[in-house]
């Protein structure tokens, strides 16, 4: 939606209503207190409110960078992530210097391990997030991007054996429907 408000992107209307659909979808996952309560059996592991404002936060702050993404269209993608890299860096170190002021790191392998691995995933999830996102309009990949959200509850069972909510259940399956009817539609839309 930012995408047809600052990029003047059309969107169809099948597009807004699973792109709004898929934000319900994400409600549901997500679960605010407010809406849902604080009295259910997976309260205990829900966010706090500081949680919850910084995932807000960034996820206003990721609506600017695929806004501009949008802009470099033209621009390689590695040359896109090298300076996103290189901004981290930098304000990650001010970051560290000005208010948490010290850095303790832990030396066994396994914790250099998963350093290791979420850079590597990181780079080849923003290496092709960057892409989508030049190649396709801004609403409609973010959408896409609502499937991180199912991933990560799906990865929290598995790997970390968390409960599932069973309204985050039903988000998920709102999420991937939106995901799969936008792109099934855009399949269709390229064949006619």
């Amino acid at each position: 939606m930012q995408g047809a408000l600052f990029l003047h992107e059309k969107i169809d209307p099948i597009s807004l209503i699973s792109a709004l659909a898929a934000f319900g979808g994400l409600v549901c996952v997500v679960r605010p207190g407010f809406l849902f309560g604080y009295d259910h059996p997976t309260a205990s592991t829900d966010g706090s409110w500081i949680a919850v404002c910084s995932g807000l936060l960034g996820a206003l702050s990721q609506v600017f960078v695929f806004l501009i993404v949008r802009q470099l269209k033209g621009l390689n993608v590695f040359v896109i992530i090298h300076y996103f890299t290189i901004s981290n860096v930098v304000f990650a170190s001010f970051w560290i210097a000005l208010f948490q002021q010290t850095m303790s790191v832990s030396s066994t392998s396994q914790f250099w391990g998963a350093v290791f691995g979420c850079g590597l995933f990181t780079f080849l999830g923003q290496s092709f997030l960057t892409r989508g996102f030049q190649l396709e309009k801004a609403g409609i990949a973010s959408v896409m991007r609502y499937l991180d959200v199912v991933f990560v509850f799906i990865w929290d069972s598995v790997i970390l054996g968390e409960h599932i909510n069973h309204w985050s259940v039903v988000g998920a399956f709102i999420i991937v429907t939106c995901a799969v009817l936008i792109a099934l539609r855009k399949i269709n839309m390229a064949t006619a």
